[in-house]
Parts: structure tokens; sequence; C-alpha cells
């Protein structure tokens, strides 16, 4: 299955991933008004695939020479009310970054050329993400008199220490990939001729694994952050505990103690 969405964003299954893609309808998959319209539709996509069990990882992904320059400043200078348009272009934005991140099935980001702006909120999206090295990471956003959006000050913050935060928010310093992987931006980077094929290697690996287990390390670790480490560790043994009893964990470890290859469900 294909769709093409709002003519901004195509999205996709086949074999079991799901896989959404910028799509240059407007220059440099710049983020206007009908982005996030798209960008909400085509999680909702993936969130009905995610659902029905036909999609076991979602890629994130950008065609063109870069994954995005972030906001359609010149859409916004046009508009009657800069405010409303803004705030309508962020909540589309929001809304479908908070269905992908609420997936209980791996998301694997894919950056290429430029992440700037709200395109860095897109693409730092994935609980995997894999840059080019010498892709370029920017905030961006204090360069023309506003502030980040798309869920940058809780995902920098979070990954990055407070120096490193605020260095980036506050002089728009540009990271290449190989040094957003140095900071703890990203996961991993490549030589950009190798991307493809590591995100489908990957991809591969992910799309047959065990997805309770992918799913149950998701929550854990979503979770951790509100508990106690006691408490935390309660909620480890009681889900390690149940998982072993299920098919998933009865076959991975059948087939360890077996020393073959597991075949998940």
């Amino acid at each position: 299955m294909s769709v093409n969405v709002e003519d901004r964003i195509t999205y996709e299954l086949v074999d079991r991933v799901a896989r959404i893609e910028l799509a240059h309808g407007v220059a440099h998959n710049s983020l206007d008004l009908q982005m996030g319209q798209a960008l909400r539709a085509a999680a909702d996509l993936a969130a009905t695939d995610v659902g029905r069990g036909d999609a076991r990882v979602v890629v994130v992904s950008a065609q063109g020479r870069v994954f995005s320059v972030g906001g359609d400043l010149a859409e916004f200078g046009r508009a009657a009310d800069r405010g409303a348009q803004v705030k309508a272009t962020a909540d589309g934005l929001h809304a479908g970054l908070a269905t992908l991140r609420a997936l209980d099935v791996p998301v694997v980001s894919v950056i290429h050329g430029t992440a700037a702006g709200g395109g860095l909120g897109i693409a730092l999206i994935g609980d995997i993400v894999i840059a080019a090295d010498e892709a370029k990471l920017v905030l961006a956003y204090t360069a023309s008199g506003l502030t980040p959006d798309c869920g940058l000050t809780w995902i920098v913050p979070q990954r990055l220490s407070w120096v490193r935060a605020m260095d980036l928010a506050l002089t728009n310093r540009v990271l290449t990939g190989a040094e957003a992987v140095q900071w703890g931006l990203v996961s991993r980077s490549v030589p950009g001729d190798e991307l493809a094929a590591t995100v489908e290697s990957v991809v591969s690996g992910l799309r047959d694994g065990a997805s309770d287990a992918f799913a149950q390390a998701k929550r854990l670790m979503a979770e951790s952050q509100g508990r106690s480490a006691a408490a935390q560790m309660d909620e480890e043994a009681s889900t390690i505990s149940r998982l072993i009893a299920e098919p998933d964990g009865v076959e991975g470890v059948d087939a360890f103690l077996a020393k073959r290859a597991p075949a998940y469900r």
C-alpha cells in the first residue's frame, strides 16, 4: 500500500514496515500548514497499521537533498495572522509526533543533508536515529527570533547536558551527523553512501525481532523517569517474568538453548 498524503508525505506499508517519507512538494521539505496536516494523517495511518499488527517497524525519512529546512517562514510571513498560522502548523506537526512517540513498535529515523528547526524535531522522533556522517543538524530558531517547537525543548535536554542543549539553542551551532553521535543526540552515523544499506539492515532485524519485548522495553524506558529505582526494578521483574511465559519469550529462550536463530511470530 502506498499513499500520497496532502502532497507533502508519502506513506507506504510493505513487508510489515511502514515508511513515512517527507516528499518535497515544497522547497527543501519546509514545514507549512499542509505538511503539519500531512504528518498528522500519516502518523494516524501508521498507528492503524501497527494496531492491526500489519506494521512491526516505522521508518521516518525524507526525499530530496535535505531532510527538512524547518518552518516555511515565507508562508508564515504572508499570513494575515502569523501567530494563528504558526499555531495551526505546530498543532498538526505536534499531533503527528505525539502519535509516533506513542507507538509500541520501534521507530527508526533517517537523517541526510540538513535537518533544521522543526525538521530536526521530526528527524529526532525515532527510537533509533541514524544519520549520514556529513548530515547537518541545527535548531536555527533563535536566528529568526523564534523559539523551538516539535518537541526539541524536551528531546534535546533529555539527551544532552544543559550546557550543550543551551549551546545548540542559543548559538544555533551546527552539528554534523558524526558529531551528533559523539554528543549523544543520535544513535549512530555512517558515510552517506552507506546510509540506505545500514538503515535496511537495522529495519530488517527489528521487523523480524521480538515485537512484544520491543514494546515492553519502550514502555519501561518511557516510564522510568517517573519512578524510583526500587519501583522501576519491581516493574522490571513483573514484566520479564510475564514475558518469559508468553510466545516470544518462550521462543527466544528455547532458541537460545537449542543454539538456533529464533523465529518470532
